[in-house]
């Protein structure tokens, strides 16, 4: 892949490792902002680079472990940028700018569950449904126990994600 082709902070994503890409690219074997084309989008400082003197980032975007997402941005020649937002497609850090890390976080959400009130009237076992939000046990001057045991199970992995394949990012920093 010629240098020239892909415009300054182009991202690109690939399987090969960096010491097959640098052999491919022709960039050097040691990493630096003022020589390397390709790097590793890991973080890295890019200080003196062409990217960082057009950009004011001194540091590559670090897309290890990350899913990358669009910023909600038209623009038009002439015209300062303008956020917009559908109300499904909302995003509260909507001022980002490019390369900008943002936390992972879950939405705002509730859980529900119903259970039974199990007591006992005369020595008979009795279960008394309160799931539909009635209160009769209060009024049943017969029954006994009013613990409720209510349980919801946790499920899941260690992470929260969705299915993926895995590559490397490299950022063209000149």
């Amino acid at each position: 892949m010629p240098n020239n082709s892909q415009i300054l902070g182009t991202v690109i994503a690939s399987v090969l490792d960096y010491d097959h890409l640098i052999k491919i690219t022709g960039d050097p074997t040691v990493i630096n902002p003022h020589t390397s084309v390709w790097i590793p989008a890991d973080g890295r400082s890019i200080a003196n680079s062409e990217l960082s003197k057009q950009t004011g980032l001194t540091n590559a975007p670090d897309l290890r472990g990350r899913f990358i997402r669009g910023l909600n941005t038209i623009y038009s020649i002439g015209q300062p940028a303008l956020v917009v937002s559908a109300a499904d497609e909302d995003d509260p850090n909507s001022n980002r700018k490019a390369g900008e890390y943002q936390g992972d976080t879950f939405r705002l959400h509730a859980h529900s569950a119903s259970g039974h009130i199990n007591g006992s009237v005369s020595g008979s076992n009795n279960t008394h449904d309160v799931s539909g939000g009635g209160d009769k046990w209060n009024s049943d001057p017969n029954f006994g126990d009013h613990n409720v045991v209510v349980s919801v199970q946790p499920f899941g992995g260690a992470e929260t994600r969705p299915k993926n394949v895995s590559t490397y990012y490299y950022v063209k920093i000149n």
